[in-house]
């Protein structure tokens, strides 16, 4: 069992735990109450439950709001304040922002992010975390592509972990993106890379379909392709409109 493997299961076995005792205590007290014909808890327990629903779709909804700002300052506002409480959330946060950061080409505020937590303490897939944002910075500021790739892949060796683990399915999905990326960006193409990279645009989540939909679109505005270039360029304005993403596509049509 791999360190991130260990790490997640402690996580959701405190959840698994909790969550028990709380399903427990709820049960035996709406069992008495419906004894005594006292419907209260019951319709406490459906409002709790529908704003608890509409809380987690609202915080999602935000973040992706965030990102239509012309600075990365509210979304990273925010990141910090909705981690500080969970677990290792300082380094979740610090990873978050750092990410918000280099979308809007604040190269410098994302190595901040990333130089206020002690990566080397924490488990692999935090490790993963810092050299993904290392990564994005080889390829938007340095245009490193060779370097973003051992990067990316390297980030993605990090972040292993079993599949069965709620979320881990995900984690990989973002992390092979970045590596199918990095290799469009170092000249390797083929059906299958464009094929990987057209889902990342379309099935990843929140802002992250902006990089791959980024890639296509500089590969195929370079292959003089510009309804297929302007179709994926549109998913980056819809989700990160004043993002350096589109500014990179900008000089790279002027090239």
């Amino acid at each position: 069992m791999t360190p991130n493997t260990k790490h997640l299961l402690k996580w959701w076995a405190v959840i698994i735990i909790v969550g028990g005792l709380l399903l427990v205590g709820i049960s035996f007290g709406l069992t008495s109450a419906l004894r005594r014909g006292d419907y209260t808890p019951v319709i406490a327990l459906a409002v709790g439950v529908a704003v608890a629903a509409f809380s987690a779709l609202r915080s999602r909804r935000k973040a992706l709001t965030l990102f239509k700002e012309s600075s990365p300052d509210r979304a990273i506002a925010f990141y910090h304040s909705s981690t500080k409480t969970i677990p290792n959330g300082k380094a979740l946060g610090a990873y978050l922002s750092a990410f918000a950061a280099v979308l809007y080409g604040q190269f410098d505020q994302a190595r901040e992010e990333l130089a206020s937590i002690n990566w080397a303490t924490l488990p692999p897939m935090y490790q993963g975390f810092e050299t993904y944002i290392h990564s994005l910075l080889a390829i938007f500021e340095s245009k490193d592509y060779s370097r973003a790739l051992l990067l990316a892949e390297e980030a993605r060796d990090l972040s292993e972990a079993s599949k069965n683990v709620p979320g881990v399915a995900t984690s990989r999905a973002s992390h092979d993106a970045n590596v199918a990326v990095c290799e469009l960006l170092t000249g390797k193409s083929s059906p299958e890379l464009l094929s990987r990279l057209d889902r990342a645009s379309r099935d990843l989540p929140g802002v992250a379909p902006a990089i791959p939909s980024w890639a296509l679109a500089t590969y195929h505005a370079q292959a003089q392709q510009s309804e297929a270039a302007e179709r994926y360029m549109s998913i980056v304005r819809r989700l990160i409109p004043h993002s350096i993403l589109l500014r990179d596509m900008q000089v790279n049509r002027g090239a």
